[in-house]
């Protein structure tokens, strides 16, 4: 990782801003240095919270709708099968094409790749200081604790994106990332995909022991504690394809962190997945965005109301997996596959506009009050229906613990619904039934691109209309459901004048190049050791 954009220390001190204020009051940004903000741990800690702020900062690059990590969350899912693109639009359309992340020139490639470069190079920072200034040893193992948590977290996301996938039980050769624990700035080769999960691990190792040395109370969710680190290590031994090792990771969470399923998660209409006092979160932010009309955040565009982009493209799931959701699911009340049809009740909850759009099988699961004038809104990264998921699918594909996996998977399916029974299937029968309720439970989470990718699976979004139906070619202002659609087919083109995604973006093969982003024509240039992905 070359690219320099900013100076550290700027990027530092301007993501304290709207979090210690009073420290810039005194210290102006071109000002900040090392010494001043790793006077003592009271001053450190301000640096972590500028790792915090990297989960959903707006922006970083002067274009404001790329937004922080949580942008990338929408990604992920846009570019799986779960989460339906509808009618054309300025955005999200690109990467729900397959398109946007292929392209080493273009804007938001460019600003995603320095984000999470962001990530451990001012990481790197507060590990090389913290042991050598002065506070409580207490202290100091909850700073770098969690400066090792981002670190992990950033190659982690990185080799994820830009490696190949990680093959279990071989040596893994192919091209990686650039590791820079140094924040060196001379040029360096891409490590392997085997060399970055090994930091990654060592990383997240370190943290989890410096965390579990601390007993600092963190001061809301948006902070690092041990049970998170934890979470974070059983999603690196998940993609690692190390299943028993991830399912009892994700059980010590599971048993310790006094999470809780909450008992109305999907009953809640507004607001329900956008306040981290649930039970259900371990991990999640708090964006400080009350800056007038900012659309730049989660909910500003997953939340199906009155605003902007998300009144011209609601979000919708993939009809045939909404298809398989039991009706005594309580989760399966989010979704509403007549919303077209104005006389159905109920009704997907949009505001009456006349520019307000409605999708059949369109989302209600981020609805949020006022989402075009307000971006303070909580945004999950990690929920205990997660650990319990990684649990259930770590031990069914561990092999000789399918006992274990139904006891986890039950634990979650009866809580979303009473009339679930407890599984009697086994072998792959078992991991089909675990990885349908992932689906469901984590939908539009930022999880489905990543899921496919790990497991080699290709990306499938179902069947278009046979000949003789009318599936595609709707209006846009249509208003009364359609009639001939056919059955067997997925709702992806259906929409708008049926040629939304494009019939081509419906299938892409396990190995095809396209699972890997590209690297950042910047980051090429500066660094000439860092070889490109095949293009």
């Amino acid at each position: 990782m070359n690219i320099k954009f900013l100076p550290i220390l700027a990027l530092i001190a301007t993501l304290f801003w709207g979090c210690q204020k009073d420290f810039l009051e005194t210290k102006s940004t071109e000002t900040v240095d090392e010494e001043a903000i790793f006077t003592n741990t009271k001053t450190a800690m301000m640096a972590v919270n500028g790792l915090h702020k990297l989960m959903w900062t707006p922006d970083l690059s002067g274009t404001a709708f790329y937004g922080g990590y949580d942008m990338l969350m929408i990604w992920y899912d846009m570019m799986g099968e779960d989460l339906v693109y509808t009618y054309s639009n300025a955005q999200f359309q690109t990467q729900a094409q397959w398109a946007t992340h292929r392209k080493p020139t273009v804007g938001s490639v460019e600003h995603f790749y320095r984000l999470l470069q962001y990530f451990v190079s001012n990481a790197n920072m507060i590990i090389d200081r913290i042991d050598h200034i002065d506070g409580a040893q207490n202290e100091k193992n909850n700073i770098k604790g969690q400066a090792m948590f981002y670190r992990s977290f950033g190659y982690f996301t990185m080799v994820q994106m830009y490696g190949a996938r990680y093959m279990p039980g071989v040596n893994n050769t192919q091209m990686g990332i650039v590791l820079r624990n140094d924040n060196s700035t001379e040029p360096r080769a891409r490590a392997s995909v085997e060399e970055v999960y090994a930091q990654v691990n060592q990383d997240i190792d370190e943290a989890i022991s410096l965390l579990n040395a601390t007993n600092v109370k963190r001061s809301n969710k948006s902070h690092i504690d041990v049970h998170v680190a934890r979470g974070l290590k059983a999603r690196v031994l998940l993609a690692q394809g190390k299943w028993l090792e991830a399912a009892q990771m994700a059980d010590q969470v599971v048993k310790k962190s006094g999470a809780q399923l909450q008992a109305d998660t999907y009953k809640t209409l507004d607001n329900r997945f956008a306040d981290q006092s649930n039970s259900e979160w371990l991990w999640g932010s708090k964006p400080l965005l009350s800056q007038g009309k900012n659309l730049t955040h989660f909910h500003g565009y997953m939340s199906n109301e009155n605003i902007s982009y998300n009144q011209n493209t609601p979000r919708a799931i993939y009809c045939l997996l909404y298809d398989r959701i039991s009706d005594t699911d309580v989760r399966k009340s989010i979704w509403f596959p007549k919303a077209v049809d104005r006389t159905v009740t109920p009704r997907p909850l949009v505001p009456p506009s006349s520019n307000s759009k409605y999708a059949n099988y369109m989302a209600n699961k981020f609805l949020v009050t006022d989402p075009q004038t307000t971006g303070e809104r909580d945004i999950p990264f990690m929920r205990l229906p997660e650990m319990m998921l990684i649990a259930a699918e770590g031990y069914a594909r561990a092999g000789g613990h399918d006992a274990q996996a139904v006891e986890s998977l039950f634990a979650l399916a009866k809580h979303r619904d009473p009339q679930y029974q407890k599984s009697v299937n086994t072998g792959v029968n078992l991991i089909d039934e675990i990885m349908f309720q992932r689906r469901v439970e984590l939908w539009g989470e930022g999880f489905r691109f990543l899921d496919l990718k790990r497991l080699n699976l290709p990306l499938d979004r179902g069947p278009k209309p046979r000949t003789g139906y009318n599936q595609g070619n709707w209006s846009n202002n249509m208003t009364t459901m359609p009639t001939n659609v056919d059955p067997l087919a997925s709702n992806f083109n259906m929409y708008g004048n049926g040629t939304v995604i494009g019939e081509p973006n419906r299938f892409r093969s396990a190995d095809s190049k396209d699972w890997e982003w590209v690297l950042p024509e910047k980051e090429t240039e500066l660094n000439p050791l860092c070889l490109q992905n095949p293009l």
